[in-house]
């Protein structure tokens, strides 16, 4: 009798020993998921709005928009910070100006932030906006964008991307790049936001 009391527990722990492994593996496996695996659609809209959340910012000619109003004009939003006095700036702002001319209508904005300068229509500043041919939309420095961006980003020039929510794509890049460079990487994170229902914007360059 001892001997089949015995057996009976053994068999018994022994199946209850393979059901607990079972059960965390699959716990595991319920909520293993990659950061690039996330949508936009399953983020909630407060958290979309983003790496910076929502403010105002101010154009080169001095009317104003919001970054959120901003960023729904294109797929993706490449933000240039640059300064009059950055002579590395100037090649890099022709390329972009060049790539910025290629993706019109495609889901690709340039966008050049002014780093120093809080004057509209700054005559440093529009010297070499005209030099570089560099007309997309600029924007100039303010107290709001320096808390909410530039103070986190102190070196000229900086790029980042955004898509239409916010979120911050991949790398902060700094230091100027070539128009190759610029253009292999604007593909790449194209490509990544290009959706569906924008289909004029998943246009290549």
């Amino acid at each position: 009798m001892k001997k089949k009391t015995i057996l009976l527990t053994a068999l018994l722990i022994s199946a209850l020993s393979l059901t607990a492994c079972g059960n965390s593996g699959k716990g595991k496996e319920a909520v293993r998921t990659k950061p690039s695996e996330l949508k936009t659609s399953e983020i909630s809209k407060s958290d979309a709005v983003s790496a910076f959340g929502n403010f105002k910012l101010t154009k080169f000619d001095g009317t104003q928009t919001e970054l959120t109003r901003l960023l729904q004009n294109a797929e993706l939003t490449v933000l240039n910070i640059w300064d009059p006095s950055c002579e590395s700036c100037v090649d890099e702002m022709k390329a972009f100006s060049t790539i910025s001319g290629q993706y019109s209508g495609k889901g690709v904005q340039i966008v050049g932030i002014v780093r120093g300068v809080t004057e509209k229509q700054d005559q440093d500043a529009l010297a070499v906006i005209t030099k570089t041919d560099a007309h997309y939309l600029q924007l100039l420095d303010t107290t709001e964008l320096d808390q909410k961006i530039l103070n986190q980003y102190t070196e000229t020039p900086t790029t980042l991307f955004l898509n239409r929510d916010g979120e911050l794509l991949g790398d902060v890049y700094t230091g100027a790049k070539d128009q190759a460079f610029w253009e292999q990487e604007i593909e790449k994170y194209h490509s990544q936001v290009c959706v569906n229902d924008h289909p004029a914007d998943c246009a290549t360059g």
